[in-house]
Order: structure tokens, then sequence, then C-alpha cells
């Protein structure tokens, strides 16, 4: 099986997700994840959210292990980075600023 390309997290069941949940987030190990966190499942339960290249085969078993109880939630990272856009596109609403004149 895949990552899925977008994660569309439900509603959680409790409002704040678990300690023992957020500690292993921030150290789970395994050489595919890229970046770990926290999310949902689309039911709600807390769940360890790790991205993976897009072509990684999920679930991975030292992850799944390290989550004991958790469920994960495989996401592929992009094959490129974001591109930024213009903060302020077709010059709209953006802020005043003053310009700084040089004194030598």
């Amino acid at each position: 099986m895949k990552p899925v390309r977008t994660h569309r997290p439900g509603e959680p069941s409790d409002p704040e997700p678990p300690d023992k949940l957020i500690e292993l987030a921030e150290s789970v190990h395994d050489p595919l994840v890229r970046q770990s966190g926290v999310t949902t499942t689309a039911d709600g339960r807390w769940a360890l959210y790790v991205t993976v290249p897009g072509n990684a085969a999920v679930p991975i078993p030292s992850v799944e292990s390290q989550a004991g109880e958790y469920p994960v939630v495989y996401e592929a990272e992009p094959e490129e980075p974001p591109r930024a856009g213009p903060a302020y596109p077709g010059g709209g609403s953006q802020p005043a600023t003053k310009k700084r004149s040089s004194v030598e």
C-alpha cells in the first residue's frame, strides 16, 4: 500500500492529544520517516502522523511497533517543495512601508 497524498483529519474525540503520543511523535525513528507529529484519524482518534516518500510501502513495521496502541497516518511527502507565491498578488492591499534612505 502507498501513503495517502492528503490526509483529512476528523474532529478529535478528546480536546488534547495524549502526552505519550506527543512524546512518541518527537522520538519516532525510521529512515523513511521525514517528519512526524500528531493528527486525528477520520473517525477522530488521536494518531501518530508521519510523512514518508511517495513510493514507500506502508505500513512500516518499525513505525507501527513504536506506535503501539496508537494508529499511524502515513502521508506522502510532496515530490517538490511547496512554491511560495507573492504575499500580495496583483498588488492589492499591500501595507504601506517607509523607504529607508541611505545616509553616507
